[in-house]
């Protein structure tokens, strides 16, 4: 071979490598001719199988739920399974607590016009975001040894869902795509709009909602009993039709992992019409006569993500501000639908905080 030649495949190979595009959904099966409650029971059984810990498993609203007009139903089904991994945990929170943010494990399960589909959040596209302050805090190798973990524990859990022999098997990274060098350096998706995709290096993504000298597990329990009196205010009333509006504007807890230290606790939090009228914007762009509801391939994309730590003396309670989660699990909506739903993201924080926190002072 020519040294031109041998050069040329060297930097192939170099682009190849440091220029990887990552989706946060990675599609597992295709094109699976079987009943989605059957996909979803053999899907529980060999995570389970396996030692991973199941938090959460039902089906998610799809955009019919919020459709009032039945002549605009697909009649697909979606499913969601929400579990964690103490050598997942492990990892995430070797550094610090904060990092447990990205604890949740979430299975896709949703039905398409070629049969049933299974795709997961990917871990290792996760694992580039939460961890990408270290990278541009002069961290780099750190940063790379614990993607590099992340990736091992990857491994792992595809050759799980692998061993469950369904359809096609695929290993396909879904939009939104983002390459490798973007995830680390916290690139914007939408200039003035969204702001860095970063959790600790812009405190205004990630934000500190509450904080109290009261436990973890005295937090929590306020919490709960907070949700059960949760009143919904007009605007979140009235943003979008839904068939039960009591039952489908109310925040509940679906899972819920803790630090291996105690120190810490990540709870997820959803509900039925939010749900609902997030696939239906995220495949509005997409839909033609066959599939009128494509965005269930975003399935995986909830439980929202409520964090407490042990910090200074106090429990101090994040939650990811909601644009910035809709443009990490949504971007691919596409501008045009950003900008018809720009009160949607405000309703949901203000919506969640209200119903995690009732009418509190809260010590910030």
């Amino acid at each position: 071979m020519s040294k031109y030649l041998l050069g040329l495949l060297i930097l192939f190979l170099s682009v190849s490598v440091f220029a990887s595009e990552h989706g946060i959904y990675l599609k597992t099966h295709q094109a699976i001719q079987q009943d989605i409650s059957a996909v979803e029971a053999q899907i529980f059984e060999v995570l389970k199988t396996n030692g991973f810990d199941i938090l959460y498993r039902a089906d998610v609203k799809t955009p019919d739920y919020v459709r009032e007009d039945k002549t605009e139903h697909c009649g697909f089904k979606a499913k969601l399974i929400v579990f964690s991994s103490k050598q997942y945990l492990d990892i995430l929170t070797k550094v610090e607590n904060k990092y447990l943010i990205g604890g949740f494990l979430r299975v896709g399960i949703y039905e398409d016009t070629t049969g049933v589909n299974v795709s997961i959040i990917d871990p290792e596209t996760i694992s580039r975001i939460i961890f990408n302050d270290l990278y541009e805090n002069d961290k780099e190798v750190e940063y790379k040894k614990i993607v590099e973990s992340v990736m091992e524990f990857k491994k792992g859990l595809l050759s799980t869902l692998h061993s469950v022999k369904l359809g096609q098997e695929v290993s396909t990274p879904m939009e939104p795509i983002r390459d490798d060098e973007d995830l680390a350096e916290s690139s914007k998706d939408m200039f003035m709009m969204v702001g860095q995709m970063t959790f600790f290096s812009d405190e205004d993504q990630f934000p500190k909602v509450y904080s109290s000298k009261k436990s973890i597990a005295d937090t929590k329990a306020m919490f709960k009993s907070n949700l059960k009196k949760f009143k919904p205010v007009v605007d979140d009333i009235e943003y979008r039709w839904t068939p039960n509006t009591t039952e489908d504007l109310q925040w509940k807890i679906i899972s819920e992992v803790i630090a291996p230290n105690g120190k810490g606790l990540l709870l997820g939090f959803t509900r039925p019409r939010t749900e609902g009228v997030s696939f239906n914007i995220a495949g509005a762009s997409r839909e033609d006569e066959t599939n009128m509801c494509p965005g269930i391939d975003h399935a995986a994309s909830y439980p929202i993500e409520v964090l407490l730590l042990e910090e200074d003396g106090k429990v101090n309670v994040y939650t990811q501000r909601q644009m910035f989660r809709m443009d990490m699990y949504f971007w691919d909506a596409g501008m045009a639908a950003f900008m018809d739903h720009m009160s949607m993201p405000a309703i949901l924080d203000e919506s969640l905080q209200r119903a995690i926190l009732a009418a509190i002072q809260r010590e910030l």
